[in-house]
């Protein structure tokens, strides 16, 4: 008993009690580190609930951006635009998206991801119900960029919201699931135009002709109040919470989200203590226009630390470039279908087609006769939307289904390859299905922007995640503007050197994609009764 060393061991192994008796002192349990506690929730109604809240927020912001191309002709009747004003008008939500993601990141990053998101949604909404109400073309203008100015943050800040609540193994499937709901506002905004555009409706509302195209974009607002409403039943994510130091409300939720999804008791709940992670910045350490400055200086420079620089900057490269030639196409992927369809089916090269076309043809008059204001609207270009809609959304399944078992980066390239042949391919196809198909899958390379995003997510630790998504995000649309503005034009002018050098461009693609960070996949292996024990036993 003199042995120190004995002496010791007995003293962390047993309490003294009453002096003489020994009590044997409970070991306290090894805090579960965050990937552990949230793994042990498991993947049930919860999740199911935040991907279709989520979901509707991605709806949202797609479908209150893509609704002002919908109602181009309607609107000349009633704001008489000009062919200026006009392009002013279609890029407004997408500059208004570039303008405001960095300052959507920053406060995801410091004031919480569903706090961000609420009052985004809400002013979004106000200003898109606004601009249904617009007596001239720059009110209209003016509120379209505001509602794209607050809707962003309800496409990036939605990606960190998504991830944070699900562990390593069912976080990129999940993610890979809310980039399809883009595509699904691509159904969903023509089909409420193909069912609203075309009533006659003549009501005057506060002094003003209230026709169908501003009853569309009032309709467009339902989504995004939806996913306000969703937003509201949401927690705030616990990682975030855990980076912030909170971490008892972290186990709080954590507990609920087991309740909800196993359908036992929160006391079940294995985890006592998670390990704190470190490095989040909050808006109380904001004192004036300074610290507000210093704070937000602090939580971009780390996007652009010398172990982070390479990726970012690959990463945004990525982003641009794909959504430039994907948007752009798009832009005039209607005009395009509605040419070849006009040689009644008969084989013809793209490029013999798009360098005849005369892209200013049905835009060169800025008077607008009122009387002739009752357009017809052709909805077959909406139902042509609807199908390459529907084909994303199908194309976003699959991925989800086999990027577990191909990897993202594998996945990534190997769309690029397939893009690659497609742009060959519309050297020399001359059938109209097989034109229309190759075209359709270049301009799903969009697709792989959900797919990049959902590699930068798991890239960016907590403390700036939702900041580095809402910059990409940023860099991303821009590309978008610029490739709706002149990738087009460029085609008409000179198509076949354009194609050739998209064709450079997917190879670019291809090969920064291979430099793209890619965390590793757990292994999944079965887990045996006495594993599980194990694990509840930390």
């Amino acid at each position: 008993m003199d042995n120190p060393a004995y002496v010791i061991d007995c003293e962390r192994e047993f309490a003294i009690v009453g002096g003489n008796e020994k009590v044997e002192k409970p070991e306290k349990p090894r805090p579960h580190s965050f990937d552990e506690a949230i793994t042990l929730t498991g993947v049930g109604w919860f999740h199911y609930k935040l991907l279709l809240i989520c979901g509707a927020c991605f709806m949202g912001v797609m479908v209150e951006i893509m609704g002002v191309s919908l109602i181009m002709n309607q609107m000349k009747c009633d704001l008489q635009p000009t062919l200026d004003q006009q392009g002013i008008l279609a890029s407004a939500g997408f500059l208004g998206v570039v303008l405001s993601s960095h300052a959507m990141g920053f406060l995801a990053d410091t004031w919480g991801r569903v706090t961000t998101l609420k009052y985004a949604l809400c002013l979004s909404a106000v200003c898109s119900i606004v601009s249904g109400f617009s007596v001239n073309i720059w009110m209209l203008i003016v509120f379209r960029f505001l509602t794209g100015f607050f809707i962003s943050g309800g496409q990036a800040c939605v990606f960190s919201l998504c991830g944070e609540f699900h562990g390593n193994e069912s976080r990129v499937r999940h993610v890979t699931l809310l980039s399809g709901f883009l595509c699904m506002a691509m159904v969903f905004a023509p089909a409420m135009a193909i069912g609203i555009l075309p009533l006659q409706i003549e009501t005057v509302v506060l002094g003003m002709r209230f026709s169908s195209w501003r009853v569309l974009l009032l309709a467009n607002v339902s989504i995004s109040l939806v996913a306000l409403v969703g937003i509201s039943m949401l927690p705030e994510t616990p990682k975030y919470l855990l980076v912030q130091g909170r971490s008892k409300e972290s186990l709080d939720i954590l507990s609920r989200i087991f309740a909800q999804n196993t359908g036992r008791d929160r006391s079940e709940y294995p985890v006592r203590e998670i390990a704190l992670e470190t490095g989040g910045a909050s808006l109380g350490d904001v004192h004036g226009f300074l610290d507000a400055v210093r704070l937000v200086w602090h939580q971009t420079v780390p996007l652009f630390y010398r172990s982070r620089l390479p990726h970012t900057l690959n990463i945004c490269v990525i982003q641009f470039l794909i959504y430039f030639l994907a948007q752009g196409i798009f832009m005039w992927f209607p005009t395009i279908l509605d040419e070849l369809g006009s040689r009644g089916g008969a084989d013809t090269l793209l490029c013999t087609v798009l360098q005849g076309l005369d892209v200013n043809s049905n835009t060169n008059s800025t008077d607008v006769d009122m009387e002739s204001c009752s357009v017809n609207v052709d909805t077959s270009t909406y139902q042509v939307m609807i199908m390459i809609g529907s084909t994303f959304v199908l194309i976003y399944l699959v991925f989800a289904y086999i990027i577990d078992y191909t990897g993202k980066k594998n996945l990534l390239m190997a769309w690029m390859l397939l893009t690659m042949v497609c742009l060959v391919g519309l050297h020399y196809l001359e059938q109209f299905a097989l034109v229309v198909i190759a075209l359709t899958t270049v301009m799903a390379i969009g697709n792989c922007g959900g797919l990049v995003s959902t590699i930068a997510m798991e890239f960016y630790p907590t403390h700036i995640n939702a900041m580095g998504m809402c910059f990409i995000m940023m860099v991303g649309r821009l590309g978008a503007v610029v490739g709706s503005n002149i990738l087009g034009r460029l085609l008409f002018a000179s198509c076949d050197a354009i194609f050739w050098a998209l064709l450079g461009m997917v190879v670019l693609l291809f090969s920064l994609g291979y430099f793209l960070p890619e965390k590793p996949r757990p292994r999944r292996e079965p887990k045996t009764p006495t594993v599980v024990a194990a694990i509840n036993s930390k």
